[in-house]
């Protein structure tokens, strides 16, 4: 049960970060936000190693092990979280989530053939009712954006018009970056899930190896998106005449405390969430987002949800006890 207490924590920071992350899409790109919050984690992951006397262990792990890692990031955050933000720029927090948390049938699928989990039925019956729950309450968001919707012929047309006009090309281009990232998230975490327990395995350590563990895969994914950061600022200025606009002081604020809560905090429950309660329950409780980024959304950036939604929402709370049970 620790563990997954602990994804329900890691879940909560990511959404909670992702609430905050959406306030500076006006003045970050999605890419320059995955790497700010990436440069955060890697200093304060090598500051804790440092603190606690652990940092020179990392060099007991393996090469190989070492590449493992490399990927697990590789694929978690350099391409699926990368993805993700660019679905939730043209989607919004909710639907994005609705879309890429369809991760967990991933990770269960690739747990079974490369961990050699046993199958569980409960697993299966949970992934239906998280993944029908989060379908309406992203559909009910859609609903929502039509505000003077009634029963009359006129706004029933101006609702088929709406769902005509979501099925636009940047819009099924963002729901591919949220296919994107569902299995991006899924590949990284069941590679998480192996890495860690042989970080744990060797160096017998118990909770420290996910801080290992990020110790080596942060400065990787950091350098990859250094570089990916540097394309994309090279690109804007052989084609946009006009500067980036200037971030200013709050937007550094919001940047820097979301990227706490989201990185430093959640990256080291979500890897000690994927070992001690395994890929498939961790990816299972994260894909809850859609329920928890609801208030957050409404609270911080006006994202409400009409009743239907709730229906979602109750889907998705039992999809959650079935797996904790």
């Amino acid at each position: 049960m620790a563990g997954e207490f602990t994804a329900i924590i890691a879940v909560l920071c990511f959404v909670g970060s992702n609430v905050l992350f959406r306030r500076t899409e006006h003045q970050a790109s999605p890419l320059f936000i995955n790497l700010f919050r990436t440069a955060i984690g890697t200093l304060t992951f090598i500051i804790i190693a440092l603190i606690l006397n652990i940092f020179l262990q990392i060099f007991l792990i393996p090469w190989n092990l070492w590449l493992v890692l490399f990927m697990s990031f590789l694929f978690g955050q350099v391409i699926a979280d990368t993805s993700y933000f660019k679905a939730q720029r043209e989607l919004g927090t909710t639907i994005a989530m609705a879309v890429s948390m369809t991760f967990p049938l991933f990770t269960y699928m690739l747990s079974l053939i490369f961990l050699n989990r046993p199958f569980e039925l409960r697993v299966i019956i949970s992934i239906i009712l998280v993944g029908i729950g989060i379908v309406i309450i992203g559909k009910s968001r859609l609903v929502l954006n039509n505000k003077d919707f009634n029963n009359s012929k006129a706004e029933i047309h101006s609702l088929k018009k709406k769902w005509k006009g979501f099925f636009t090309q940047n819009t099924i281009k963002a729901v591919g970056f949220g296919m994107i990232a569902s299995i991006g998230w899924a590949i990284g975490l069941v590679i998480i899930d192996y890495a860690t327990n042989e970080i744990n395995r060797i160096l017998q350590i118990n909770g420290l190896s996910s801080i290992i563990g990020n110790v080596i895969r942060f400065p990787f994914a950091l350098a990859i998106l250094a570089l990916l950061a540097f394309r994309e600022s090279f690109f804007q200025n052989k084609t946009v005449s006009s500067p980036n606009q200037k971030k200013t002081y709050n937007t550094w604020i919001i940047l820097i405390i979301a990227s706490v809560i989201g990185t430093s905090i959640g990256a080291y429950v979500y890897t000690e969430a994927a070992r001690t309660a395994g890929a498939t329950v961790m990816s299972l409780i994260a894909s809850a987002s859609p329920l928890f980024s609801l208030p957050l959304t409404y609270w911080v950036n006006k994202e409400g949800i009409t009743k239907i939604g709730f229906l979602g929402v109750v889907l998705t709370i039992l999809g959650v006890v079935v797996i904790l049970l």
